[in-house]
């Protein structure tokens, strides 16, 4: 219920202002391992830029909330309908299709792109049956990096393949007000620098692992700077959004 409960939060500080952005190691575990319950009488964030980054992350992070439910709930293979409606409903996606457990597309509709498409990359790990999540992909390119969400399908509890959405994230950043006050790492790796150049290679380097210990959310220094930092889970992955603090706090 991870998802759920992040995506609530996500929906009161952008509607309300209230948050849970405070958070303990037990807190943190309670987001895992109970039903979502969110506290509307919790306090207000910490400043205005929190406030602030939370509403410009909120557009594109709820976007990408609306299509991992989507995905999260189809668990066998859907009709053409439903590839169809993924992207009337999601127009910043580049394409959806669905491929057998070989690799072998199955379906297939995708905006124009000079990109060539690499669905081999959702195959990099062993598919498990008893853990039917989304899993998120990388795929590098010289026209830019192509982020791939696979949900397993299953027919008879054996999983046949995957059904796939893959976007630029440069698209998808633009559903920001501010994009440009944002950078964003996924499986690890840089997919939107935001205003940061060079500078933002280094929020890669930093240890995630320790990074995301006891909070989904925080702050780090880089280069004698400030950000704030807010994550999803993404099966074994995260992904990590980043914005600089303001001189003078």
């Amino acid at each position: 219920m991870y998802k759920l409960i992040i995506n609530l939060i996500m929906v009161c500080l952008f509607i309300t202002g209230c948050t849970a952005w405070k958070s303990t190691k037990n807190f943190y575990k309670e987001y895992i391992n109970s039903d979502p319950e969110i506290d509307l009488q919790a306090n207000g964030l910490d400043n205005k830029q929190e406030e602030y980054f939370a509403k410009i992350l909120y557009p594109m992070d709820r976007q990408l909330s609306d299509v991992l439910h989507r995905l999260d709930v189809q668990d066998s293979y859907p009709d053409e309908v439903w590839f169809e409606q993924m992207l009337k409903d999601f127009p910043w996606l580049n394409g959806v299709a669905a491929i057998d457990r070989n690799g072998h597309i199955l379906f297939k509709r995708s905006a124009y792109s000079m990109k060539a498409l690499d669905f081999s990359v959702l195959f990099t790990k062993r598919l498990r049956v008893n853990e039917p999540k989304v899993r998120v992909c990388v795929q590098d390119s010289v026209l830019g990096p192509e982020v791939y969400l696979g949900r397993p399908f299953f027919r008879n509890n054996q999983v046949q393949g995957f059904l796939v959405v893959h976007f630029d994230p440069r698209t998808w950043a633009s559903l920001s007000p501010r994009p440009e006050e944002l950078a964003i790492i996924a499986e690890g790796k840089l997919i939107w620098a935001g205003k940061y150049g060079e500078l933002s290679k280094l929020f890669t380097q930093r240890n995630r692992t320790e990074m995301l210990k006891n909070s989904v959310f925080g702050k780090l220094e880089v280069k004698d700077r400030n950000f704030y930092w807010f994550s999803r889970a993404l099966e074994e992955n995260w992904l990590i959004y980043l914005m600089a603090e303001s001189k003078g706090g």
